[in-house]
Order: structure tokens, then C-alpha cells, then sequence
């Protein structure tokens, strides 16, 4: 029996009264609406509670005994996991409050830099308007000067009339007689001596000349730029997952987003030179690459003796037959290749190897000791672990290989590493070992970050397509020798560091080099081909020998090759000297064969030294 002052509402139903027990339910209490149809018990066997057995009611209570402290630890693990849920939200809010600080400051830095840009133009405008108003002013008070002297000595007769009237007059006179000079005589003379005075000034010719000082600019804004800047904005930014459980996770989100973003701004990416399978005059297939042949080898298929380069597929056969070949140098492993390479297939002797999308997993020992250059083109899609890469090899290439780098994967041997179009690995401190001394950095996908580039590196070039941001940083203080193409993000203040003491912004450098970017370290600078004009100060007083060769065409007025130079190379350049383009006091001018330009224009001290020489 049920006491009827006890509330006995069932949790599901509140407007209902627990009423049963389930007994295909570990005897879980029921209201009539738990077992009616659609509910949970429903046909379920059912016991009530107003006729329920002691048994029941037993059986019941020590299974809810059994229960109770489960709902105990719940309760606790939901409690915890709310005060985590708490501190990682209100760690979370921090954050949230944190960034749009950041966002704030940063945005403000860049309104800032538009700012002071627009004011520049603004100022610009105004200097130029304020010389066109000096102009006008000029030409309108000399102007007005004039008129007035001329207006004041006019009466309300005109000039002409009285004129008439008086030379009449006086044509009545003999001409010994003394004329008698009246008031209108008077104003005559006065008159006249203005008019002379008036045509005999220059301020018509000065005025005249002045009309062609006037300079009417129209303000014009390239669009293409404006657009690559709106592309690049979105480079500026990238979203970091703080979970400690999602770093992997975060990894490839980074760089997910860092590859969209170099899809979205560069759909001309260039890819590996392709590779078709051509017949010579034997009937023998081979490919090409660079203008050298690789002969494709197949144990069923006749081949020519002791070729020095060899590329191996699919369905080659065994290159155990190739052992004999002691001119073998140069191999490729092309897409499909699934031959073993156990320890000794490849046979001693080769010095450059180039691995494809092969099938054949790579064990350590696969690649002989006396490989010095090794290329893993597009598509290799295998983990290079610790061992793959022997210590024999100095030159490696790595191109769009599909498996993450380890510490470890590129040996200490190697001196000359380069990162091809399409690299898209994550770049982890370490990953590039500190024995690099030269790295060549194309259009790759992954994000370099500070550290990504060890102290080794003293030699580094940054190829066509290159679209990163150079934060300060990023080219460690170890590079001495730095090498521009046409890269596609502008380099900033603290792009280059200071320690870099040989510079080249090589053909098709399309870039602004304002002052500042070069930094003061700077002692040899070579310019060659680049797109847009230098300006007064872009080359620092640190550079003392100067090379512009290969095509250079950009304006040379005074002040842009600086003082300070001591050396000038001149090659093969287009653009027209003058005077002042080479200061007069240089020590040493080099001419190259191909420079075909007089110096005379550039007026030159006596003390040059000219000479000529082939530039390198």
C-alpha cells in the first residue's frame, strides 16, 4: 500500500503518479503512461505498487542500492566535468576578449599605415596644388598690375578721341610755333609714357612662360595592385587550436589554410617538368629532363650498353641485370615502380637518384652509399624515416611528397637542401638540420615560421612564386648571402636581417625596395632585371660595391646609387645614364663587354679608375 500523502510523480510524466514496477526493466518504477502505447514499457510485464510482493520491493531496493553510488560518481564526474567546462569557457572568454585586442591593434596598424599613406597623398596633392595656386596668383596680381595702371589715368573720354582732338589742335600750330600744353596734353603724355612702359615690360613673355609651369595631375589607382594587397590580406592570419588534444588536428587545419589561401593567389602554380616518354633513332624509349636522356629499362626489351642514365617503371623487371653497368650514374625510379629494392639492388656507383610516386617501400640500405644528390619528386607518398636517406647525400630535393617529415629524416650530411613548388610538410624547429649551409625555397604550400630555418643556413634563395610574408625573423641571423626572384608578398622592415652581407634581387623582382628594407649590413648589392623603380635612400650607405647588370632598366637619377659606393659593376643595362646618375668621386667603375653607354654625360672626377672586365 501506498500512503497518499506521499508525491509519488513519475520523472518522465509529471502530471502522473508512479503507479508499477517493470519486470523486464530491473523493476524500474512506471506510471500508466510508461506503459501505455508509445511508451517506454510498453507490453512490458508490469507489477503494481498498490498489490506489489515484499520480494519485489526487495529486490527492488537492493538493486537501487547497487545503483545509487554509479548515480553518485556521475553526479561527481558531471560536477568536474562542469567545473572544466567552466574553466576552459571562461579560459576561452579570456581568449576571445584577448584577440579582439589583437585584432583591434593590429587592424589599427594597419589603418594607421593607410593613414599615413592617404595623408602622404593628400600632402602631395596639396603641395602641388599650392604650387599651381602660387602660378595663378602670380600671373593674375602682374596682370592685374597692368590694367590698373593703365585704368587709372583714363578719364571718361576715351583714349582714341582725345587723342584726335588733340593732334587736330595741333596740326593748326606752324611747326616753329611753341605749342601751348594744355590739361589733355598732359594726361596724353602720362598716357603715353604708361602704354611704353607697359609694352616695353616682359611680364606678358614671363607670364606666357609661367602658363606652361601649370600642372594638372590626375590622381590614378591600379587595381591589380589593390586587388593582390585584398588577396594578401588574407595571409596576414591564421587561427591556432590551444586544445592540447587537437594539435594534429590543428596541424592540418593550419594547413589546410594555409594551402587554400596559396590556391586562392596563385592559379598559375608551376609545376614538375613533365616527363614524356620519347623513341630515338634505335627504336630505344627514353624521357627527358633538363635536356638530358634517361633511357626506360625493361628486362624484355633490348637496351643500349652502358648508359650512363637510366630510368626504371612499372613492370620493369628485376635491376639485378643492371649491376654490370659500371657507367651508371644517374637513375629514376618513376611512378608505379615496384621492383625490390633490398640493400644492393641498386648497385654502387650512382651519384644521382631520383625517386617518383613509387610501390616498393624504402628500407634503409635501399639507397646505395655513393648517392650525393637525391630528389623525391611529386606524388612520393612514403615515410622517410631515420636511415632512408644515407649520409652520402649532400643535395636533396624535396618536391610535393604526400608524408610529414620527421626530426631525423634529413641527415647531417646534407649541405644544399631545396624546397620545391608544391612542398607542403609542416616545417617543425628541427626538422631542417643545423649542417644546411644553402636553401633554395620555391613556391611551397607550408607555412615557414620562426625556426623553421636553422642558424646553419648561410646561403639562401627565395625562387619565382614565392608568397609568404617575411616577418623579422623568419631568415635567421646565420645567412650572409640572400637571393630574391619574383617573389609575390613585399618584403618589409626587418625582412632581411642584419647580417646578410651579399644581396641580388635577381630578373623579375617586382617588388618596391623603399628605405629600410635593405638593412645596414649590406656591403655587395647586385641588381639586376627587377620592375620597379629604386628611390633615393633604398640603397643604404653600408653598400659599398654595387653590380647592376642583366637587363636593368630602371631610372638612375641623382641620389639613387649613393656616396657611399666604392666599387660600380656595369653589364648589360637599359636604362639611359645622366648626369648625377653616378656620383663623380667613385673609386672604381667595371665595365662588362656588353655595357655599351658613354660615361662622359656622368661627368666624372679623374681619379675613377675605369676598367673593363667580364662580370660573373
Amino acid at each position: 500500500m501506498i500512503e497518499n500523502k506521499i508525491e509519488q510523480n513519475c520523472a518522465l510524466h509529471t502530471n502522473k503518479n508512479l503507479e508499477f514496477l517493470c519486470l523486464d526493466c530491473k523493476l524500474i518504477p512506471c506510471c500508466t503512461l510508461c506503459i501505455s502505447r508509445g511508451g517506454e514499457h510498453h507490453r512490458h510485464g508490469i507489477d503494481s505498487l498498490e498489490s506489489i510482493q515484499t520480494s519485489s520491493i526487495l529486490s527492488m531496493m537492493n538493486s537501487f542500492k547497487d545503483v545509487y553510488p554509479k548515480v553518485i560518481e556521475r553526479i561527481e564526474n558531471d560536477q568536474q566535468i562542469l567545473k572544466d567546462s567552466d574553466e576552459i569557457f571562461n579560459e576561452i572568454q579570456s581568449q576571445y576578449n584577448k584577440n579582439k585586442i589583437t585584432l583591434n591593434q593590429e587592424f589599427k596598424k594597419i589603418h594607421n599605415i593607410l593613414s599615413i599613406l592617404e595623408l602622404d597623398i593628400e600632402r602631395q596633392l596639396t603641395t602641388d596644388f599650392e604650387i599651381n595656386t602660387l602660378i595663378n596668383t602670380t600671373i593674375t596680381s602682374s596682370i592685374n598690375n597692368d590694367i590698373d595702371n593703365y585704368n587709372k589715368n583714363k578719364n571718361n573720354n576715351s583714349i582714341t578721341d582725345i587723342l584726335n582732338i588733340s593732334i587736330k589742335n595741333i596740326q593748326q600750330y606752324n611747326d616753329d610755333d611753341y605749342y601751348k600744353i594744355d590739361s589733355n596734353s598732359i594726361e596724353l603724355i602720362k598716357q603715353y609714357q604708361q602704354s611704353l612702359l607697359l609694352l616695353n615690360n616682359n611680364n606678358n613673355i614671363d607670364n606666357l612662360n609661367k602658363l606652361k609651369e601649370y600642372n594638372n595631375q590626375t590622381i590614378k589607382f591600379d587595381n591589380q595592385i589593390i586587388n593582390d594587397i585584398r588577396s594578401n590580406l588574407k595571409l596576414i592570419y591564421s587561427f591556432e587550436n590551444n586544445n592540447n588534444n587537437n594539435n594534429n588536428n590543428n596541424n592540418n587545419n593550419n594547413n589546410n589554410n594555409n594551402n587554400n589561401n596559396n590556391n586562392n593567389n596563385n592559379n598559375n602554380n608551376k609545376k614538375t617538368e613533365k616527363l614524356n616518354i620519347e623513341i630515338d633513332e634505335n627504336n630505344f624509349k627514353f624521357i627527358k629532363k633538363q635536356n638530358k636522356k634517361y633511357y626506360i629499362y625493361s628486362e624484355n626489351n633490348e637496351f643500349p650498353k652502358n648508359e650512363e642514365r637510366i630510368a626504371f617503371g612499372e613492370g620493369c623487371g628485376s635491376l639485378l641485370k643492371v649491376n654490370w653497368n659500371k657507367n651508371l650514374k644517374n637513375v629514376m625510379l618513376l611512378d608505379g615502380f615496384e621492383e625490390s629494392l633490398e640493400p644492393g639492388i641498386l648497385p654502387d656507383g650512382i651519384v644521382h637518384l631520383e625517386i617518383f610516386d613509387i610501390k616498393t617501400e624504402l628500407a634503409v640500405g635501399s639507397i646505395p652509399s655513393t648517392v650525393t644528390s637525391l630528389t623525391f619528386n611529386d606524388g612520393f607518398n612514403q615515410s622517410i624515416e631515420v636511415g632512408i636517406i644515407p649520409s652520402s647525400v649532400i643535395y636533396l630535393d624535396l618536391h610535393d611528397i604526400k608524408q610529414p617529415l620527421k626530426i631525423g629524416s634529413i641527415p647531417q650530411s646534407v649541405q644544399d637542401l631545396k624546397l620545391c613548388n608544391g612542398f607542403s610538410q609542416p616545417l617543425e624547429p628541427g626538422i631542417i638540420t643545423n649542417k644546411i649551409k644553402t636553401l633554395s625555397i620555391h613556391e611551397i604550400k607550408t607555412q615557414l615560421q620562426i625556426g623553421s630555418i636553422p642558424n646553419s643556413v648561410t646561403h639562401m634563395v627565395f625562387y619565382d612564386g614565392f608568397n609568404q610574408l617575411l616577418s623579422a625573423g623568419i631568415i635567421p641571423e646565420g645567412v650572409s648571402w640572400l637571393f630574391f626572384f619574383n617573389i609575390k608578398i613585399p618584403l618589409v622592415v626587418g625582412s632581411i636581417p642584419q647580417s646578410i652581407y651579399y644581396l641580388v634581387f635577381s630578373d623579375g623582382f617586382n617588388q618596391t625596395i623603399s628605405p629600410g628594407i635593405i638593412t645596414n649590413g649590406v656591403e655587395i648589392l647586385c641588381l639586376r632585371d627587377i620592375k620597379q623603380p629604386l628611390e633615393v635612400n633604398s640603397i643604404p650607405k653600408s653598400v659599398t660595391n654595387l653590380l647592376i647588370d642583366s637587363g636593368f632598366q630602371q631610372p638612375l637619377t641623382p641620389g639613387i646609387i649613393p656616396n657611399s659606393i666604392k666599387e660600380l659593376a656595369l653589364g648589360n643595362i637599359k636604362t639611359q645614364l645622366v648626369e648625377g646618375s653616378i656620383p663623380k668621386k667613385i673609386q672604381k667603375i667595371i665595365l662588362d663587354k656588353n655595357f655599351n653607354q658613354s660615361l662622359e654625360i656622368c661627368d666624372l672626377d679623374k681619379s675613377v679608375e675605369i676598367r673593363t672586365n667580364y662580370l660573373k
